[in-house]
């Protein structure tokens, strides 16, 4: 079998939420703890994923012989057949597509990509090498598409994002001792709500209090939606069915920990992921035996062959009722819930890409060191949170904190690195190490087989020491008359030449010596060409989320407002925070400017030594408003965000900012300027081009509705970006 180097995955349609996108990042942390690199490519990736998502389009430069493309397939779309076509060994991760006949007459665009979706199947099966599917009904149709080599590998779910606390409104629904029947799922034709309703009906004669909960999207349900309304009216249940809609995970735990049983009434189904949250939310479960449902379900429910309303109805008496059944289906469904546990399906992992001829590495504990700034700044606190985040994932981490541009401190500290170290993650900026000192540690580790991840925070010609020699020499200004300028040009040459060659030499070093090289914006990486032309070595990621230095949140709206009150701000008003040091780029004096006179910003932060007057300018300005604070106490900044409503980065330009993955720490939506480093983060928050764009924004969203939907975005950055999630990805490859 050969090594699996890298396993990049290509999906058309990357949504958090989505079973196959969560799908896509539960298969990359499982590739991630086994070493392997793995990046997610797709044609779109929604605001909340972007960060972790690249366009399809890049994979024409990554692809090599030495890995796979997992190409997850679930509906028809233009890219695929691009996709199947490109030279990269490939292997179908098949999904099941929902047969055309469904949409007819409901979404033409859907019916036209399901029926496209099945000829790319076909395509993708004869390029594939081998696939593998989450269930054995989808497997055989992978195999009947001409898949020779075919096993099963179930979906993998991320248990740990169910583990939050219920949103409070759903709960206090239904709370009360009301029979509530939940279903979950799109509402489309083959989920069959129309029996779901008719069955509830019948069940409802003798439970006339119960009610019906329909979670799931109505984005696509056309007409559909229209005829269950009518249904409802017709049968007289107006007050007794709710539809949900989309809802956060907060909203679907309260759902399932309230609810008294789970139904499922579908015609068509590839896996039910639905089904093994109810088990593990301790939900009896009546299910028609449709597609793949007898076997996701298992023995931990009622299955019906037949779902008539009185059979359903009956099946629902039985699991409401019957406290002896109710007990012996919620002990199967926690036996059953295991058999897809994260350590099951990465076994089954294992076994599907072994039978395709590729060994994916067993995960194992590695000695790593972290090796950055060891004082108080934003690298240090980052590469601290690295450093935790691999030790969540069962690492050894040491932190190593050198003193900023002292070299004899760096070889100091390097002697303490032992042999047995299996990786050196330098976390890297130009104001901690000088140039020729970092490349003789370079060596050092090197020459002591010390395999080194480095990654670059700020990556760009002006960052090298050499570069700015050459670049003073390159513009050099004339002193003396012509005669012996003429002599001084060659000479003006030769220390042109001399600080190119030792800029290159540096460069070519810190290129060669690390055997991976890591940055964290599209800024840095364009500049990567620099040090390398191997595309392997090279990694692009979003700065993990780190949290805000001696800060402990406010549990609740109380505790926010004592918080408020021990700073002497106020306490009934909606409060925007920029904080950091003052430079002009930040552009401080026009979000004053735009602040709404019925708010407050903080501005938190410290004169810095490059611009120092810029702080004056900005003290100047804010007394112009009342409504303006100033801190600038270090120790207190972290805890002045935490009391805040909103961050605001009205940045001319940034590389990446760590003060966004705090800001996501801390819970709080920002307002962005259009700068590139911001991108990755904008499910937190709109992006204002204009200083009357950014006093519209602090004035939207100070709506309970808009506040709340990036603060949604901000939840699910805080879950995707979290460095026990993340940190592994520095090892992978290495």
């Amino acid at each position: 079998m050969e090594r699996l180097h890298f396993a990049h995955q290509f999906h058309p349609v990357v949504a958090y939420g989505d079973a196959v996108g969560n799908d896509c990042f539960e298969l990359q942390r499982m590739f991630w703890s086994s070493g392997v690199r793995t990046d997610l490519f797709a044609w779109e990736a929604k605001p909340e994923v972007r960060a972790l998502v690249r366009d399809w389009k890049d994979l024409e430069r990554v692809v090599s012989r030495d890995g796979l493309l997992l190409v997850h397939h679930s509906m028809g779309n233009d890219t695929v057949s691009e996709v199947a076509k490109l030279p990269a060994r490939k292997a179908v991760v098949y999904h099941n597509i929902t047969p055309a006949k469904y949409f007819e007459g409901l979404n033409e665009h859907a019916r036209r990509y399901a029926e496209v979706g099945r000829e790319q199947l076909l395509e993708l099966a004869k390029s594939a090498e081998f696939g593998f599917a989450d269930s054995e009904y989808n497997r055989r149709e992978l195999a009947e598409a001409g898949c020779a080599n075919t096993a099963v590998v179930p979906i993998a779910i991320d248990w740990e994002q169910f583990d939050v606390a219920p949103d409070p409104k759903v709960a206090r629904a239904l709370a009360d001792e009301r029979t509530a029947i939940l279903a979950v799922g799109q509402i489309l034709p083959q989920k069959a709500i129309h029996d779901v309703i008719a069955s509830f009906a019948a069940y409802r004669t003798s439970d006339q209090g119960a009610r019906l909960y329909l979670v799931g999207s109505t984005a696509m349900s056309g007409q559909y939606l229209a005829q269950l309304q009518q249904q409802i009216a017709k049968l007289g249940l107006d007050d007794a069915v709710t539809f949900a809609g989309s809802v956060t995970i907060e909203q679907l735990v309260a759902y399932y920990r309230g609810a008294t049983a789970f139904l499922t009434l579908s015609d068509h189904e590839g896996f039910c992921v639905p089904l093994l949250e109810a088990m593990r939310s301790d939900l009896p479960i009546v299910a028609h035996a449709a597609g793949a449902i007898p076997e996701t379900l298992g023995d931990a429910g009622v299955l019906l062959e037949e779902k008539s309303p009185s059979a359903v109805a009956a099946a629902l008496e039985r699991v409401v009722r019957d406290q002896a059944v109710r007990k012996d289906l919620l002990e199967k469904g926690h036996r059953r819930v295991d058999e897809f546990s994260h350590e099951k399906v990465a076994g089954r992992l294992k076994l599907a890409l072994a039978q395709g001829g590729w060994d994916l590495p067993t995960p194992r504990s590695k000695r790593v060191v972290v090796l950055s700034s060891d004082q108080r700044c934003g690298i240090h606190h980052y590469s601290l949170a690295v450093s935790e985040g691999l030790r969540e994932r069962g690492h050894q981490v040491t932190f190593v904190g050198v003193r900023h541009l002292d070299t004899a401190d760096l070889n100091k500290k390097l002697r303490y690195i032992g042999r047995r170290t299996d990786v050196v993650l330098i976390e890297h900026e130009a104001g901690i190490f000088r140039d020729v000192p970092f490349v003789r540690a370079l060596l050092s580790l090197w020459r002591r087989r010390l395999p080194v991840v480095l990654s670059m925070h700020e990556l760009e010609p002006e960052k090298f020491h050499h570069y700015r020699r050459l670049s003073a020499a390159l513009h050099y200004r004339p002193r003396y008359a012509w005669p012996l300028e003429m002599l001084r040009i060659p000479w003006v040459g030769l220390r042109l030449a001399n600080w190119f060659f030792r800029y290159r030499v540096i460069l070519t070093l810190m290129g060669s010596l690390p055997r991976k090289l890591v940055v964290h914006s599209p800024r840095s990486e364009r500049w990567l060409e620099l040090l390398t032309g191997d595309e392997t070595k090279r990694e692009r990621f979003p700065l993990p989320i780190m949290p805000l230095e001696s800060t402990v949140l406010p549990h609740d709206a109380d505790e926010k407002r004592r918080l408020r009150a021990k700073f002497g701000l106020p306490t009934d008003k909606f409060i925007f925070i920029s904080p950091g040091f003052f430079f002009a780029r930040k552009r401080y004096i026009e979000v004053i400017d735009a602040l709404p006179e019925d708010a407050v910003l903080v501005l938190s932060g410290t004169r810095s030594d490059w611009e120092p007057r810029y702080f004056d300018e900005v003290m100047e300005a804010a007394k112009r408003k009342k409504n303006v604070v100033i801190n600038t106490e270090y120790d207190t900044m972290g805890q002045y965000v935490a009391a805040s409503d909103c961050v605001v980065l009205f940045y001319e330009d940034v590389f990446q900012s760590a003060v966004v993955t705090q800001a996501v720490w801390a819970g709080l939506p920002c307002i962005f300027s259009p700068a590139e480093g911001f991108a990755p983060y904008h499910a937190a928050g709109p992006v204002v081009r204009s200083v009357d764009d950014l006093a519209r924004a602090m004035r939207d969203i100070q709506d309970p509705e808009t506040y709340a939907s990036y603060a949604r975005g901000v939840g699910i950055l805080r879950r995707l970006l979290s460095p026990e999630r993340n940190a592994e990805r520095y090892l992978a490859g290495v």
